[in-house]
């Protein structure tokens, strides 16, 4: 049985993501405030950003030798300008891949040459683990540019490299790849998802059909601190804000004080969270001290979100939270309630617009209906291309048939709200990031005193977050103890970024139960965990 939205499918654009912005749909004046910067309070229009693009691009060309489908990647910390070097590279025809600015030197590296960037925009704060990267990797030192305005550090800004003339748009084909967005996966490396030019402004086109009655609204002014390189900051806080104009103001990171004050002084009325957030919202008592009246939306999404952090965040502020469902692989809304709309309890809402999915039984392959739970399987314009350079992987995600395996359980109902139950992926969602059990394993036994090691999900109720936990085998005759535990969690901490840490601490075990094949059996351990540990009452299993 195929589930589709009962709204009509949306017209998607017929060109590439640069030219629909040229195409300026919502008749963006030039002189509108698009994004600012709260610190320095610095701005762009939405014509400055077209110009600066265009000078970029140029200069890329000029300068640079900058070709079509070479990639740039941007490696940095939340800028008002993020867009300019991004657009400026589509402009050109290139490739953009957006790094993660927690990673370490080795995971810098993997994404740097899997995706085959040539180009780097990065912070001076970066610089260290950037030129490191980029000399390991064979990007020459020229080619690494800094946001900020200033040349420092022998590095020019990427302003500096703004040529006199504006270039013109190249003409890509709509299944181009325009991003590259790294998804870990449970093989413990992150995989490349190809997203092309269709993928993206389709997408698009879905997101704005669902909130558009809330775009036509002239005042709004959008916060903005979700991370720019990571999917649900791109396309939320950068791509709509553009097409439909929105002022938004981007903050470098979250902080909760900055998070409120921001709120307040520019009156924000939109703003799009993860579960964290949301409990802060519901119960810190720094919140009651600022004056949060101007909000009207919240949309949260990320990771799952307890429907009692909505009801509660509904008594204290007066705003309905509304959760949504995405993924990298979609470019990435699949479900999502309108903002005014109420679905039942921990429903994710009805698909969007022009989305097809099927439910089927992950052991069979036979297809499920209404109220029956099984694998959520997924087709539409908005579905990646595949895995960059893994064939293997995009086989097993997206079959000879068409459609995408998400491997997550979900069931839908009579009125067509989506339900996410459970994960068949082993992987660990912490404040949003995707955790793979099988990298952090696969570290933990090259610990000279480890012989063995599972790690799975426990749950943080202080977070309203999972936290990986290890589970330990210990070399024999070596001392377990609090000592060991600390040394293996810093052994770990220093080989990964930060929200990988073992926040959930580790445990030593006699035996990582297995299958006959192998493979670690982790509901076995899940189920010994909620048994002796309270605080992981609420682990959810993903297999």
């Amino acid at each position: 049985m195929i589930f589709q939205s009962s709204d009509p499918e949306p017209i998607y654009p017929v060109v590439d993501i640069y030219h629909y912005l040229e195409s300026n749909p919502f008749n963006v004046q030039p002189g509108k405030t698009v994004f600012i910067d709260p610190i320095t309070e610095k701005s762009l229009t939405f014509g400055q950003f077209q110009l600066e693009t265009k000078h970029f691009a140029a200069g890329l060309q000029d300068f640079y030798g900058f070709q079509p489908k070479d990639v740039l990647a941007i490696f940095s910390y939340n800028q008002y300008d993020f867009g300019v070097p991004i657009l400026g590279t589509l402009c050109a025809g290139g490739v953009v891949t957006t790094v993660n600015h927690s990673y370490t030197l080795e995971e810098v590296v993997h994404q740097l040459k899997d995706s085959g960037a040539s180009f780097m925009v990065t912070t001076v704060d970066l610089l260290p683990t950037a030129t490191e990267a980029a000399k390991i990797c064979g990007i020459k030192r020229e080619h690494i540019f800094l946001f900020g305005g200033k040349d420092e550090a022998g590095h020019k800004a990427y302003q500096s490299i703004f040529a006199k003339r504006l270039a013109a748009p190249v003409k890509i084909d709509m299944d181009d790849i325009a991003y590259l967005c790294y998804s870990s996966g449970t093989t413990g490396k992150s995989k490349g998802v190809m997203l092309t030019h269709r993928n993206i402004t389709s997408n698009l086109v879905q997101i704005m059909s669902y909130d558009a009655e809330v775009i036509k609204q002239k005042d709004l002014v959008i916060l903005g601190f979700l991370p720019l390189y990571h999917i649900y900051g791109l396309m939320n806080c950068l791509h709509i804000s553009l097409i439909t104009g929105t002022e938004t103001v981007i903050m470098p990171k979250f902080d909760l004080p900055s998070f409120l004050q921001n709120i307040q002084k520019y009156r924000v009325t939109n703003t799009f969270i993860v579960p964290p957030v949301a409990l802060a919202l519901a119960k810190h008592p720094m919140v009651l001290d600022f004056d949060l009246t101007s909000l009207r939306h919240l949309a949260c999404g990320a990771a799952p979100l307890p429907k009692d952090l909505c009801q509660r965040i509904e008594e204290r502020l007066g705003v309905y939270c509304r959760q949504g469902f995405g993924m990298t692989e979609a470019s990435p809304l699949v479900a999502c309630l309108r903002p005014d709309a109420r679905g039942p309890d921990g429903s994710v809402g009805p698909l969007v617009a022009g989305l097809k999915a099927k439910i089927v039984d992950p052991e069979t392959g036979k297809e499920l209906g209404v109220g029956q739970a099984g694998e959520w399987l997924l087709k539409g314009p908005n579905v990646m291309k595949g895995y960059l350079n893994n064939v293997e992987a995009t086989k097993i995600t997206i079959r000879e048939d068409g459609w995408m395996h998400t491997g997550d359980i979900v069931y839908v109902d009579e009125k067509g709200n989506w339900f996410v139950v459970d994960r068949l992926k082993e992987l660990i969602k912490y404040k949003g990031f995707q955790i793979p059990a099988a990298e952090l394993e696969a570290l933990l036994v090259t610990h000279p005193k480890v012989l063995d090691a599972a790690v799975i999900p426990a749950y943080d109720a202080s977070q309203a977050t999972e936290i990986p936990r290890a589970y330990v085998v210990i070399q024999e005759g070596v001392v377990q103890n609090d000592e060991l535990k600390k040394e293996i969690m810093e052994f770990l901490a220093a080989r990964v970024a930060p929200h990988k840490k073992l926040r959930g601490g580790v445990v030593f075990t006699k035996e990582i139960p297995k299958s006959a094949s192998g493979k670690i059996l982790r509901k076995d351990i899940v189920k010994i965990d909620r048994a002796t540990d309270s605080s992981a009452v609420n682990a959810r299993a993903h297999l």
